[in-house]
Parts: structure tokens; C-alpha cells; sequence
């Protein structure tokens, strides 16, 4: 049967383009490379990268742990170490009136104002309210001052007062009748009773009332008139309320206490003294 044309040309076409195959031995398999993850270079940095990060963050909990900032072995602050105590003293049933007072003037200190609170209440359903030296409501008042209540303050300190004046009117009938000496009796209304005075002056301060700010502080200077800086304090007041006169005399006091006082002797100045 004759070819065409076309079917001849294809047949020379293939025999130019395949060779015969040359057998030297038997086939080799073919193999194919893969090449590992790690061999991209974007990989390989991607993963030093988080090798260094994981390295520098295993290296921070270990200082942590070594320094105790991490599960601290032991408390690392005065404050921490104060509630630490106190808190032994309460669980173990060892807890005085003033032992509560101090533990909850820490958690004011450590700005625990919930917790504050709820102790107070605690120690006052376990009666360690002390009479005569009202630990609860002194430092309930302490507790309306950080958290800025100052009119609440300001009832609270009353109540402290009366509380004590009242212990106190209680304590020299007794003396009548035994004849036996109370250390309130000795030391009357007592250094909370002063303090409370300042609390109530510092609520006055801040509400804008700077004339009973000044009478609190002269009842506490009646009994602590070398308190310099509480004759300092209300030179300040004196001078807000346009007493220069009274307020350069209250500089003038407390430099004789303290000596050299630069401040002291800047607000004389200030007043036009010398």
C-alpha cells in the first residue's frame, strides 16, 4: 500500500530525533532529592529567631525565681513583711486590738480597701475593740481618708472622739469609787484622740474648710507645741486664709525646732520676713 507523503516525513522526523538505546548494564533506578524543610533560608532564620526568643524567656524565669519575683519565698517589702506577722498573730488566736489595728493599717497601706473593711467589721464582731484607745474606728478613719471620703471621715472621727471622751468620763467615776489608777486616767484622752485631730484637719483641708482645719490643728498643738511640722502645716493654712501674721509666727516657732531648714526659711521670705 503506497504511503503519503506525510506518514514518510514523520518517519524520518523520528528516526532523526531517537537514538537506539545503548544497554552497558542493568537499568539504574531513578531516584528523586527532597530537600528538608530547614534547607529555605527564610526557615532557618524564622527558626533561630525562636530559638533566641524561647532562650531569653527560659533566662527570665529563671532570675525570677532566683531573685523572688516569681512565687517570692519570703515577702519582699516592709508592708509584706507587716501583714505577714500580723496575719501569723490572727490565725494563730495571739491578735490584741492594736495587733488588728496595725494589720489593717497594712492592708490600707497596700491599698487592700476591701479587704480593709471587711476586717474591720471581723475584729468588731470579735470584740477586740479597745475602749479606751478605739483602734477600729481610728483606723476606719484612715481607711475614709485613702479612699478620699472625707465627709465620711469626718462622722467617723467624731464617733472616735465621743467614744473615748466617754471612756474616759466612765474611767474617773470608777477612780472614785476604787481609787485604782487606769492608764487613761494617767495618760488621758490619749495619743489617738491627737491623732484623730489631724485626721479631721486633713479632711477639712481638702473639703475647703481651712478655718476648722486650723482649730483642729490648735487642739493638737495645745498638748504637742513642738510639733514643727504641724506649726508648719498650719503656717500653710494661715497663709491660705490671709493670717500672715499668724502664719509667719508659725514658721518663726518651728525654725526654733528646726534649725537651718531651708524651706522654713523660704516661706518666711516668702512673707516678707527675715
Amino acid at each position: 500500500m503506497p504511503q503519503s507523503p506525510d506518514r514518510d516525513r514523520l518517519d524520518i522526523e523520528t528516526e532523526d530525533v531517537i537514538d537506539p538505546v545503548v544497554e552497558t548494564g542493568p537499568p539504574v533506578a531513578m531516584t528523586r532529592t527532597h530537600r528538608g524543610i530547614f534547607a529555605d533560608p527564610v526557615v532557618r532564620r524564622l527558626a533561630w529567631v525562636g530559638a533566641i526568643m524561647l532562650l531569653a524567656f527560659l533566662a527570665t524565669v529563671v532570675s525570677a525565681l532566683a531573685f523572688g519575683v516569681i512565687n517570692p519565698p519570703a515577702p519582699r517589702t516592709a508592708v509584706e513583711q507587716e501583714l505577714a506577722l500580723a496575719e501569723a498573730e490572727i490565725e494563730a488566736g495571739e491578735a490584741d486590738a492594736e495587733d488588728w489595728y496595725e494589720y489593717i493599717g497594712a492592708l490600707i497601706t497596700s491599698e487592700q480597701y476591701s479587704k480593709a473593711e471587711r476586717m474591720i467589721q471581723s475584729a468588731r464582731d470579735g470584740g477586740y475593740e479597745d475602749p479606751a484607745k478605739q483602734y477600729l474606728l481610728l483606723v476606719k478613719v484612715r481607711l475614709d481618708l485613702a479612699r478620699g471620703d472625707y465627709e465620711l471621715a469626718l462622722e467617723d472621727s467624731q464617733t472616735a472622739m465621743d467614744a473615748l471622751e466617754a471612756q474616759l468620763d466612765i474611767e474617773l467615776k470608777l477612780y472614785e469609787q476604787t481609787k485604782q489608777p487606769t492608764t487613761m486616767i494617767a495618760d488621758g484622752l490619749g495619743a489617738n484622740y491627737d491623732t484623730l485631730h489631724l485626721n479631721r484637719a486633713e479632711a477639712f483641708e481638702v473639703l475647703g474648710r481651712v478655718d476648722e482645719a486650723i482649730l483642729e490643728l490648735d487642739e493638737y498643738l495645745a498638748g504637742s507645741e513642738r510639733a514643727a511640722d504641724i506649726l508648719v502645716w498650719r503656717g500653710d493654712l494661715k497663709a491660705e486664709s490671709g493670717d500672715i501674721a499668724g502664719a509667719r509666727a508659725d514658721y518663726t516657732s518651728a525654725a526654733v525646732y528646726m534649725p537651718g531648714d531651708s524651706s522654713i526659711a523660704e516661706k518666711l521670705e516668702g512673707l516678707g520676713a527675715e
